[in-house]
Parts: structure tokens; sequence; C-alpha cells
């Protein structure tokens, strides 16, 4: 996969399939070709009033159709997205400001009361709005950013941190999944709405091959392709409760990924169980939760480790190792906390950064999860701070797959 921003993948597929669905909401559908053009004129408008290379923009939608286009727009200006769940409510509002510095937002109707008090706030709901846009040529210029150019913002509500990543970073992220498990025909994620790690990833892999994204409900009849092209992207709780939904019957999807932490061993078990024809795979992603470190497919048979639980390989362009409380990098087999540096790694963070050397003198990105790294280059997650659903006892049994 040639090295481009997102919203230059975007548009290629938009080129090649104008009238092919890239968001599918029930009966309600968003062509490629319409994306493109909405998004265009959008990100001429935030060009016009001001938006300069690398400002933050939040993105706050009721559906995801709304949100890729404001996602796309804010890519196309050359702006960073800062993607917030449709749920967030009450001090996110504050809480994302103060740690982003964001001035603009890009909202649906129902969240403008929660930002009414930033410079910009643009009612995506609102036909006036859509008018003026739609007044508006494109501006030639565009887009304004580069691969390694910032793209979003994560922002996790259960972390007082930010996670910068890059257009790059995506790439490489999307070119390992797409050589590993295949395009996505069509991709599904179970979230509570757009701007969740989850949902951004299922959308971007969908896109990379020129598929469709539908999010996931409970009881949800997939059409289009066959079942081994349809791919579903979730998080371990969010996979967790939809297998107690899809147990029986005709799988939904050819491959399930979970994105996150470290996929426990009863949830593996419990895969195999419902969905015994369906491949699994598990991407550790802990910074942010979207960009994976390592990543393995599972089988139902123990892979005897002793440690904790097997999370696989780094992935390509992606240094991982655990590190003493100094920030001292530890010989293989020896329990720290994991680190990760590379250019397809997050490559910023709003918060501080361990020490130790990493890839070109860069610092790494701490995970908050202990583990180790074997002598064969595999890593385990042995614990991970308090209040993780899974706790500790659930990661010191041995792990269930083999990579």
């Amino acid at each position: 996969m040639r090295a481009l921003t997102l919203d230059g993948m975007f548009s290629a597929a938009a080129r090649r399939h104008p009238d092919a669905v890239v968001v599918r909401e029930g009966r309600r559908v968003l062509s490629y070709g319409r994306a493109e053009e909405r998004a265009a004129r959008l990100a001429s408008a935030l060009v016009r009033h001001g938006l300069q290379l690398g400002d933050p923009v939040v993105v706050h939608c009721a559906d995801h159709r709304q949100s890729v286009v404001a996602q796309l727009a804010v890519l196309k200006a050359g702006g960073v997205c800062v993607p917030v769940p449709r749920d967030a409510r009450g001090a996110a509002g504050p809480r994302v400001s103060a740690l982003t510095g964001a001035r603009a937002v890009l909202c649906g109707g129902f969240a403008v009361p929660l930002w009414r008090h930033h410079e910009l706030v643009v009612d995506l709901d609102d036909a006036e709005v859509w008018r003026r846009v739609g007044a508006l040529e494109p501006e030639p210029s565009l887009p304004h950013s580069g691969p390694v150019d910032a793209a979003y913002l994560l922002t996790p509500a259960a972390e007082p941190n930010g996670y910068l990543t890059d257009h790059r970073a995506w790439q490489y992220h999307l070119a390992a999944r797409v050589r590993a498990a295949g395009p996505a025909g069509l991709a599904l994620t179970a979230t509570r709405g757009p701007g969740t790690p989850a949902a951004l990833s299922a959308l971007w892999w969908a896109v990379a091959g020129g598929g469709t994204y539908v999010p996931w409900r409970p009881g949800l009849l997939v059409a289009g392709g066959s079942a081994g092209s349809r791919v579903a992207v979730f998080s371990p709780e969010e996979y967790g409760r939809v297998l107690k939904s899809v147990r029986g019957g005709t799988p939904p999807f050819g491959t399930a990924v979970v994105l996150g932490g470290a996929c426990p061993p009863e949830l593996v078990a419990h895969h195999f169980d419902a969905l015994p024809g369906v491949r699994l795979r598990a991407e550790f992603a802990p910074a942010g939760g979207a960009l994976p470190w390592t990543a393995r497919d599972l089988s139902p048979l123990p892979d005897g480790g002793a440690s904790g639980v097997g999370v696989g390989r780094p992935l390509p362009h992606v240094r991982v190792w655990a590190v003493d409380g100094d920030g001292t990098p530890l010989p293989p087999g020896c329990v720290g906390e994991l680190v990760a540096s590379g250019p397809a790694v997050p490559f910023e963070s709003l918060r501080p950064r361990c020490p130790a050397l990493g890839d070109e003198g860069a610092e790494p990105m701490r995970s908050s999860w202990l583990g180790l790294r074997r002598a064969n280059g595999t890593v385990e997650v042995t614990a991970r701070g308090a209040g993780h659903r899974y706790g500790t006892a659930a990661l010191s049994r041995q792990a269930v797959g083999a990579g």
C-alpha cells in the first residue's frame, strides 16, 4: 500500500467507485462520491474560516454518515480530528477542550450545547449550514496535509491523556492488516457511536479495500458478499456482548478482530464455542486503542505460555520491549512496563513519556501494561493497572490460542 494520507486514500476510492456505498446505516446509505463532494466543500469552509495545518477540530456526531463527512473535511483541510463518542456528555466537553486546545467543533445538533463556548461550532444538522457550504467552490489547494502530518488526536475517556497519530502510521497498520486478514469488503463494529477506536479502525479498513462500513447492532442481518468477505472489529468488552447475541446460526462475519487490550483467555474460549468457523485475530493496541503494536491469529488450542497472555509479535515498523521503573530497557523474559516506538506507533503523547531511547532516538510510547518480550520476539502481557475489567487474575492464567 502506497504511503498516502487517509483522505487521499478515500479520494482515490471515490474516483474509482463514486457510487459505491461507504456507510450503510439501516436503509440510509452514503456513497463514496457524495461523501467526497460534501467533505471537500466543508473543508473549504474550514480553510476560509482560518483553520491552519495541525489545528485540532472536535468531531462529535450522532451517526456514522455525518461523522465520515466531518472527519474527511478536517483531514482535507489539514486539521487534526479529535473524535468524541456520540454518548459523551457533561464534563467531556471541558476535558477534551483542556486536553487538546481545540477551538473548532463539527457536530450534530444534539451536541451543540456541549460545545457552545467554542470559537467555531458547526451544526451539521442545520440545513442552512449546508446551503452556505454547498454554495462554495472547493479550494483548489486541498488537501493541505501530508503523510507524516497528524491525522487524529485520540482522547480515551478512561485516561487523562491524548495520543496523536499521523497518516503514515494508519497506512502502515492498514497495509499489515490487509496482508494478514485481507481487504474488508464489508466491515462491521459494535460501538456506542462514531468516534470510538473500533469504529475508526473498521471504517478505514473498509475504505482501504473500497468496501462498506456497517455499524453492528444485535440481530443485525448482514447483506453483501459472502460471510468470508465480512470482517468485524470490536473491543474485548464489546465482543463479549456480541458473542452472546450470535451463538448458533449462520456466522455474520468471517473474521473477527479484537482490538485494544489483551484478549482474555475466557473470551477466546467463548468465541470458539459460539463461532467455531470464524477466524479470530487479536490486535494489542494500548495507546489510544486504535493502532495496534502487536497482532496474532488465535486458535482454540493453548499456547503453553506460563507468565501471561501472549499478544503476538510486533507489527511492521513497531518495536516493543519492557522497561523498569526508571525507564531502563529490560532483557528478554523480564517483566516491566511495555513500551513501543517506530513510525507505526502514535508519534506524540500529551502525557510524559518513558525516558528510554527508542528508534532513531525518539522516546517510546508507554502502555500502562506490564509484560515481557520473549527471546523469540513474541510479547506477553501479565497485568494492567487497577480498574481494568478483566483484572490481573484473568491475565495471569494460561493464554488460549496459538499465534
